[in-house]
Formats: structure tokens, sequence, C-alpha cells
């Protein structure tokens, strides 16, 4: 008799002080719907409840929010609004990007500034450096690839400053002996491996 008491006494909701939170913990669910709880469960959570009195009294304080830019509304902090051109670039060409998941690879003496994300080789350019020397190269204006790429060296400018690491290619990893994984097991990788180590375009 007394532990059918005790187990209606423990399906009762608890109590909670005024401006608390409404929201339900599975226990409360359970008990509500009329679930079985163990009743170790159940007065560890009566506990809980108790010891967490006293919080619901205490002030908080209101977050302040970092500046935000006016422009792209992202905290002034990230915000890389100053390194893009006051006005739009004028410029003639339609280009369209069909690019391979292999990344693009220019015969070109210009190295990726994309410095916190590991490449093929140093000649494998991001999506955003592809577009500005080919938009440098019709449009015949080296102010176009310096403009673009702006951007990107301030991202990963802010970034290197904030934990990030400059990753070095594949294939200068490879010829030095720096490659911190096992080669690949697969014929086609492997090769690929090899075709960077020895420069050959891929």
């Amino acid at each position: 008799m007394e532990s059918q008491k005790e187990a209606r006494t423990l399906q009762e909701p608890v109590a909670r002080p005024s401006g608390a939170s409404s929201s339900q913990t599975p226990n409360d669910k359970e008990r509500r719907e009329g679930g079985a709880v163990p009743a170790a469960a159940a007065l560890g959570a009566e506990a809980d409840d108790d010891s967490a009195d006293g919080l619901w009294e205490l002030p908080v304080e209101p977050a302040e929010r970092r500046p935000e830019c006016t422009r792209c509304s992202r905290p002034q902090k990230v915000c890389l609004c100053p390194f893009l051109p006051a006005h739009p670039l004028h410029i003639s060409t339609h280009l369209y990007i069909i690019q391979h998941p292999a990344e693009v690879q220019l015969k070109t003496s210009i190295s990726s500034q994309y410095v916190i994300r590991m490449q093929p080789t140093n000649r494998c350019l991001s999506t955003l450096e592809c577009a500005a020397v080919a938009l440098s190269i019709l449009e015949k204006n080296n102010y176009i690839q310096e403009t673009l790429l702006r951007p990107l060296q301030a991202l990963c400018s802010f970034q290197l400053q904030h934990g990030a690491q400059i990753r070095l290619s594949k294939e200068h990893l490879l010829k030095n002996g720096l490659y911190p994984k096992p080669m690949p097991k697969n014929k086609r990788k492997l090769r690929k491996m090899e075709l960077l180590m020895n420069s050959v375009k891929i």
C-alpha cells in the first residue's frame, strides 16, 4: 500500500518557481504521460530541482552585442567590407565557372594565396583565384585580380591570427617526406600521388 502511495507522489509534477522555464525534461514528460520512472531517477530529479531553486532569483545581465557592420550586418571584427571595392568593378566579360571538384591547375607562375586550405599543388587555385586571374587576362586589367583577391587575403590573415595553420600543398609534403598519412592502396589514387611527387600535371 505504501509503495503505491509513494509511486503516486513521484508521478505528480514538481512545482516550479514563477518565471521558471516551462520546458519539460524527459522525466517530466514521462510522469505526465503516466510512464514508469525509476524511483531513484525521480528522487534525483527532485534533488536537482531543490538545488537549483536559488538560481531562479539570480540577476541576469543583458548580453552586450558586438558592434556590427552597417553594410553586411556581420560583427565588425570579422567583416570583410573594408577589403571590398567601394564601387562595383566595371567589366564586359561574362564569366561562367565550371570546375572539377579536384580544383583547377593553371599554367601560370601564380601560387595559391588560399594558404589555410591544403591544395594538391601550389599552382592549384581556389575558385575565386581562378575567376580573378581569368578576368584580369580577358579584361587586360591587373587591377581586377588585385581587387578580387583582397578579401581572400584578409580572410586568411584573420584566420591565421586566430589559430588557423598554413597548409602546405600535398605536392610539397610528398616531395619532402612530410605527408602525414599512409600512401593509399587504391591504384588510381596512388598513381595521382606519384604524379604529384614528379610534378606532373594531373
